[in-house]
């Protein structure tokens, strides 16, 4: 259930939770309090600032697919389970309470399993990918496919903003909600991989 609730937050608007299970709304409401903090975080601030300007508004969305890169490239830092593994546990997961999934998320799952889609981000090319898909859901409003090149140029400059992000959300989602299902993971790990789960269609 907490791999639901995180991963729907970008999937249920508004504050109306129906009858939603409360496990379900706490890990809702933890994903909007990520939200909250990465937008007011100085490190991911800082990331953007070093992008080039003529990305304008797109340079946070840029880090953000950036971060979620980098999270999975040094996964073993924050988990004792090996990425492929913890996938399979977050899949399941949702296998699991399948019923209780938005729309959205219920239409991806399938391909989410199929291709590995939280895996899959170690590649640079599915970086690559996702910025490209992202670009056409704009209309081309921005060049996002470019944006490829700034990971490149400033790789290790974001890759320690990065860092810092992690050790600073590291307190933040220590405020965040609890569950015994939560419990066996370092609280960096709520982040990422549950903001932006819609990105994953784009593979």
């Amino acid at each position: 259930m907490a791999w639901a609730g995180s991963l729907m937050g970008d999937f249920h608007k508004g504050s109306d939770f129906g009858s939603l299970p409360d496990e379900l709304v706490r890990h809702l409401r933890l994903h909007r309090h990520i939200d909250r903090f990465t937008s007011r975080s100085e490190d991911f601030q800082r990331s953007r600032r070093r992008l080039d300007p003529r990305f304008r508004y797109a340079r946070g969305v840029l880090v953000d697919v950036f971060y979620d890169h980098f999270l999975a490239c040094h996964w073993s830092d924050f988990h004792p389970l090996a990425l492929p593994r913890f996938s399979q546990q977050v899949y399941r997961g949702l296998q699991d309470c399948y019923n209780l999934l938005s729309p959205g998320l219920q239409q991806q799952l399938p391909r989410m399993i199929e291709f590995d889609w939280l895996t899959s981000y170690q590649n640079p090319e599915v970086v690559r990918r996702v910025l490209m898909r992202l670009e056409e859901r704009l209309a081309h409003k921005f060049p996002l496919e470019q944006g490829y090149v700034e990971l490149q140029r400033f790789k290790p400059e974001l890759e320690e903003d990065f860092k810092c992000f992690m050790g600073r959300q590291t307190l933040s989602c220590d405020t965040g909600c609890q569950s015994t299902e939560m419990s066996g993971f370092r609280p960096q790990l709520k982040r990422s991989f549950f903001v932006i789960p819609d990105r994953w269609s784009f593979f």
